[in-house]
């Protein structure tokens, strides 16, 4: 009977949390902070003072944010990375449904391979229906690159060059792409617009000119 309780209490609880429609959270000293609307209080999630700019998917399910780490960089990782220190960052995810903590993308220090190099993961965004989380990384001298990767931390993987990015969320583009690339004229000359793309990293058209 009594693990009949605690598994039913189990229970209760962790529909509470994964129903908990209009909380929010924030990052404090470094830690990330989680408000539940049902209990009505503030629960923390981290506790080492190394983590930033938690993002909470639309369906409340996970919470994705940036983590410091010990790892130290290369002067090659270096010298495109914009961590503000020599520590590489990485993607850490908590996922309610499960009440877990665990690492989303880890740093990968091929930096002579632009279009594998993690080292500085940022601007985390999620898909609206939440099945893909998208984050930008240092990779090239003129230009950044979006990645992809499913918040159960399968499918990683690059969508395309880009210095700035949104996914939209609503209308007939909703979870595509606007990327802003820098590109070259035939003749000479460079300019940054904005495109549309898939989630797959297709081109569907441009977007808007650069004024």
């Amino acid at each position: 009977m009594r693990k009949i309780i605690l598994f039913l209490t189990s229970c209760v609880f962790l529909t509470s949390v994964f129903a908990d429609h209009g909380v929010y959270t924030y990052a404090k000293h470094g830690n990330i902070f989680f408000y539940s609307n049902n209990q009505h209080k503030v629960l923390q999630l981290t506790h080492d003072g190394i983590d930033k700019d938690p993002v909470l998917s639309p369906n409340r399910e996970w919470l994705v944010f940036i983590r410091k780490t010990n790892h130290v960089m290369s002067d090659n990782c270096a010298a495109f990375a914009e961590t503000g220190s020599k520590y590489s960052d990485e993607i850490w995810v908590y996922d309610f449904k499960k009440m877990q903590l665990h690492r989303l993308v880890k740093n990968n220090f091929l930096c002579n391979h632009p279009t594998k190099m993690i080292v500085d993961p940022q601007d985390l965004l999620f898909s609206p229906d939440s099945k893909t989380v998208y984050f930008e990384t240092s990779a090239w001298a003129t230009s950044d690159a979006i990645h992809a990767i499913n918040p159960n931390g399968k499918k990683l993987r690059l969508v395309t060059d880009a210095n700035e990015y949104h996914v939209i969320q609503h209308g007939i583009y909703k979870g595509d792409l606007v990327v802003n690339q820098h590109r070259y004229h035939s003749k000479g000359g460079s300019y940054d617009w904005d495109w549309l793309f898939s989630p797959g990293g297709k081109q569907i058209k441009l977007y808007r000119r650069e004024e």
